[in-house]
């Protein structure tokens, strides 16, 4: 087995579509210009009708094949178009997705970092030595306070 990519096949220009898209399209009503005069009698050289009559089916599949196929085309391009704007799309989201996630996990660390800073527990042992006397009240002195509050502000500021 080999290891080989295919690649699809590279697009004609706009204007070799179009010329591709009218040859076929003259071919066609050739091939139903020529049956119709074979069928009315307008066009004798083949002198046996059974001749055309076994034409017949390979003139119908000719048509059908390039009057199916160039819708078919257009359907393709459109399609293809479609599912490129839907990947970039999706790999917007993506992005977006992940960036938001990002900015959430550095929101709750630093969330976390400033409960502990201004937990009960934290903030008395930021304080004087001194201040033992508060915790058992509850209250925390007011120097103590401002240190705890201006590093949770540096925290969420950073």
């Amino acid at each position: 087995m080999s290891n080989e990519t295919t690649h699809p096949r590279p697009s004609l220009s706009p204007n070799s579509d179009v010329l591709r898209n009218w040859v076929m399209v003259v071919l066609t009503l050739m091939f139903v210009a020529l049956y119709a005069a074979a069928l009315l009698g307008w066009l004798k050289p083949l002198p046996d009708d059974k001749l055309v009559t076994r034409l017949e089916p390979i003139v119908f599949a000719i048509i059908g094949y390039y009057f199916g196929r160039l819708p078919s085309q257009q359907n393709e391009k459109t399609l293809k178009h479609e599912i490129g704007r839907q990947t970039q799309r999706a790999d917007a989201a993506q992005s977006a997705k992940e960036q938001a996630q990002q900015a959430s996990e550095a929101l709750e660390e630093k969330i976390k970092n400033v409960r502990a800073t201004l937990s009960a527990d934290d903030a008395m042992s930021m304080t004087a030595s001194g201040s033992r006397h508060y915790k058992s009240v509850g209250i925390v002195p007011e120097d103590g306070l401002q240190h705890v509050v201006g590093a949770a502000l540096r925290i969420l500021n950073s």
